[in-house]
């Protein structure tokens, strides 16, 4: 089961996306279009197993841990 449950674009160059990887979770990950490089790799949790979407409040934090990703990654 992998099913895109959440993606977005960050600057235009760093690919942000959460996979379902079971019910209740997801893969959270940042991918560097450009150098097909990825900075972030993680599991993350799903609420209410996002049955009809991810929930606002998990988005709010996937959105600050690609943010982090990106800021802190090395050059």
């Amino acid at each position: 089961m992998t099913d895109l449950v959440w993606q977005s674009t960050l600057d235009e160059v760093f690919d942000c996306r959460v996979t379902r990887i079971s019910d209740y979770k997801g893969r959270l990950t940042v991918t560097d279009i450009k150098n097909s490089f990825d900075l972030l790799d993680r599991e993350v949790g799903l609420s209410y197993g996002a049955q009809f979407g991810p929930d606002i409040a998990d988005v709010g934090l996937w959105q600050q841990l690609c943010v982090d990703a990106v800021d802190n990654r090395t050059a």
